[in-house]
This record gives C-alpha cells, sequence and structure tokens, in this order.
C-alpha cells in the first residue's frame, strides 16, 4: 500500500469545568502532519520518529534491555508496540517525533490495545521540547491506563503548579468513563489551546482543563511556550528502585501484548 506520510508545516487551584452536555469535536483547521503506518518497511519513518530510550522511571526503565526495533514494527497499516519478557528482562515498545508542534493544534491517535496485560503502562501523551526540569514545561496525556482501574482512561495534565518539584500528582478528568473497553480502537483527542487543554475520545469531549491566567501563569499552563512531541508508548511498571509503581506488578503469564497505533494526525484550530 502507499506510504502516507505528509508533513505540510510545521492553590493547587485548577478548575476542572463541569460538562453537563459533552460536545462532539468538530473538524477544524488544516492537516499538519498525519502518519497511517502504510510505508513498505517494517519500522516506522526514522525522519519522523525515533525510539524511546532507558530512563530511571516508571514508563522508561524497561526500555534498558531493548535491542533496537525488537517491540516496534509496522505491519499491515499498523503500528505495533509489544512489551515483552526475555529471559529475566522486561522489555517495552515506544516511539516518539523527532519534531514538536506548535500551538493551538489538535492531536488525534487511533489506538487499542490486543488484550490487558497486568502491569501494563501504555500512554498516548505529549512532552515540550527544549523545557526546563519536568514538570515545568507541562505534560498532556491523551491515554494512560492501568490494571488497578481496568475499565478506566485517564487523560490528565501535569505541571508544576499542580506537582511542584517532585511527584506524579496530575489534574485529571474527573468523570473518568468506568465501563471503557481499551481492546476496541478508540481515537483519543486533545486541542492545546491559548485558553485551555481539552480532551476528547471517539469525538466527544470529556473534560478541560483552563488557562487561569494567574500571576503564576507560566507554571499554571506552560502548554504554549513550547513545541510539544508526540509519545506512542506501551511499557510495563513492576517495582523501580525496590518500591512498586502506579502500573502495579506484572503478570507473566499475561505477556506478550500490543497497543496497535492505525494512524496518527495534528490538525490546526
Amino acid at each position: 500500500m502507499k506510504k502516507t506520510l505528509h508533513i505540510l508545516y510545521y492553590t493547587i487551584i485548577s478548575i476542572l469545568i463541569p460538562l453537563p452536555c459533552l460536545s462532539v469535536s468538530p473538524q477544524k483547521g488544516n492537516i499538519l502532519f498525519i502518519d497511517e503506518f502504510n510505508e513498505n518497511s517494517i519500522i516506522p519513518d526514522s525522519s519522523i520518529w525515533k525510539l524511546c530510550t532507558y530512563g530511571n522511571h516508571t514508563w522508561g526503565q524497561h526500555f534498558k534491555n531493548v535491542e533496537g526495533y525488537e517491540n516496534v514494527k509496522v505491519e499491515n497499516g499498523v503500528l505495533k508496540l509489544k512489551v515483552s519478557k526475555d529471559k529475566n528482562s522486561y522489555k517495552n515498545g515506544g516511539i516518539r517525533t523527532t519534531s514538536g508542534f506548535p500551538c493551538n493544534t489538535r492531536l488525534e491517535v487511533k489506538a487499542k490495545l490486543t488484550k490487558l496485560v497486568k502491569g501494563g503502562f501504555p500512554a498516548i501523551w505529549q512532552m515540550p521540547m527544549d523545557a526546563p526540569q519536568w514538570p515545568r514545561g507541562g505534560e498532556i496525556d491523551l491515554m494512560e491506563w492501568v490494571q488497578g482501574t481496568p475499565n478506566d482512561i485517564y487523560q490528565t495534565v501535569h505541571t508544576y503548579f499542580i506537582n511542584g518539584d517532585n511527584g506524579s500528582a496530575g489534574a485529571t478528568n474527573p468523570n473518568r468513563p468506568t465501563n471503557f473497553d481499551i481492546t476496541q480502537y478508540h481515537v483519543y483527542a486533545a486541542d492545546r489551546t491559548e485558553e485551555a487543554i481539552i480532551f476528547y475520545i471517539d469525538g466527544k469531549e470529556t473534560w478541560r482543563y483552563p488557562n487561569q491566567h494567574l500571576p503564576e501563569e507560566k507554571m499554571q499552563y506552560p502548554f504554549c511556550q513550547y513545541k510539544y512531541d508526540i509519545i506512542l508508548n506501551f511499557s510495563l511498571g513492576g517495582d523501580l528502585n525496590g518500591n512498586p509503581t502506579w502500573p502495579g506488578k506484572i503478570n507473566d503469564d499475561d505477556l506478550p501484548g500490543e497497543m496497535w497505533i492505525d494512524w496518527v494526525k495534528v490538525s490546526s484550530l
């Protein structure tokens, strides 16, 4: 199938706005970037995507023993990110864009898990490029899943205003779905604007995090100060430095597992 890949150009007083009537996201603007993973290669385009690498944190610790693209492949028009165990080593699969995208854009990703993996930590998210130490530049999580709440999906923002220097607390959807099936394809989306981060699932708005225009605005709402990249990963939790992690204990019998990405799209607003 012909490759389709275009780049056209490129306190905690968090007011969680109640949404008595959830809206459907309208189609807006021009497509700035789309990857439908139809390339002939079995790996994603290396001019657009690079591999996630090891880090001493929950989502990054099990990239340490991954060799090249062994847990990342493109097949039948789908990007497949795998979690696995090889002898005594757990392994993640993940990629991120080599470039970032500006404010006033919408990111949409169509994805699913092939099965539930206890201790698994799939995520679709964005991080600022060239920002100060986390979380001063912010973080936007379009989708996170953990075994402790298997029917929930977390859509979260992190800022220094919320987190301080340490910890993983964030502002998340206060009305998460409780009967969500992550093994079915869904479209996860977020608008990043000057006034709010607005989250969607399957075209319906789920919640929003507003810019409160406080004196500490750069800490409370740093999301338009930097370009943000795109990160797609399926990671494993377990213990980190001898302490349990949020995704919980890994069940080896559930391995291997995969997250499938059908397409990724960025549009202007």
